[in-house]
């Protein structure tokens, strides 16, 4: 059988749906990451639900489409989107916001924005700082201006050989894009000591996109000391599909479990 050809910076696979589930508060609000899909954060969702939460989950500005689509964005557009799902959501209740990489981002910045609405945060390996020569990379190209173009992607940084062939993201990346995040990065890991919830950290040592070092700088910068810290010592960038994903999925249900006991119900 004949492989089939992508042309590059398309979606590698059939776009998932938006993720609306209904259920009592807090809501869980997720976030995916930078050039994928709601598939990476299904397991959120499907965690909240477990539990009886509403969750919602929808494409970020630029995705969905075609990496030149995504050229056309920067993070003040997926703040804009973001928010948008955020007051959609918050309209019935407090959230907890969940982010996967750039989502974790945007997820921090909404506790940030919103501490009194916002009752617990996620972040789940969180894009605060890049791999190095990675960051190093964009910075420069940031100072020198460099005309923007694609970059091929080799794959999605999961250690499960069957969640890798079934992840669905762009196949190529925009670079200047890719270069406002870096720089968001480190804008918004300045405003970390404004995050006042309880926090969730989950983050995997073989993570070949942000280090996992990022767990304990964003830990040690929070302005909460209700932080717990998980490292899984066989799982990659895509901590929700990788091969620890089960623990993923208790840690997740135990801190929305945890944060939702302490909601008020309404009499």
């Amino acid at each position: 059988m004949t492989a089939k050809r992508l042309i590059l910076g398309s979606l590698n696979g059939e776009l998932p749906q938006p993720i609306r589930i209904t259920g009592k508060a807090p809501g869980v609000l997720a976030f995916h990451g930078f050039g994928g899909t709601t598939r990476e954060i299904e397991l959120c969702t499907e965690m909240a639900e477990e539990v009886g939460l509403a969750a919602s989950a929808r494409l970020l500005p630029g995705h969905g489409c075609h990496a030149r689509d995504l050229a056309k964005t920067r993070f003040s557009d997926w703040v804009v989107g973001a928010e948008s799902a955020y007051e959609e959501l918050a309209a019935a209740g407090p959230v907890i916001a969940v982010g996967l990489s750039m989502g974790a981002l945007l997820a921090a910045h909404l506790a940030i924005t919103h501490p009194e609405r916002v009752a617990g945060l996620v972040l789940l390996a969180n894009a605060a700082w890049l791999r190095p020569p990675l960051a190093w990379a964009l910075r420069a190209g940031g100072v020198l201006r460099i005309p923007d173009f694609l970059v091929r992607k080799t794959g999605s940084d999961i250690t499960d050989p069957e969640a890798r062939r079934t992840q669905i993201s762009y196949t190529a990346d925009p670079v200047h894009a890719a270069i406002d995040l870096e720089r968001s990065g480190r804008l918004l890991r300045e405003r970390l000591s404004r995050v006042r919830c309880p926090t969730l950290i989950i983050h995997g040592a073989l993570d070949r996109v942000c280090p996992v070092a990022n767990a304990w700088r964003v830990a040690g910068r929070l302005g909460t000391s209700d932080v717990r810290v998980v490292i899984l010592p066989r799982s990659g960038h895509i901590v929700t599909r990788d091969v620890e994903k089960s623990h993923v999925a208790r840690e997740l249900r135990d801190f929305y479990t945890r944060v939702s006991a302490h909601i008020p119900v309404d009499p």
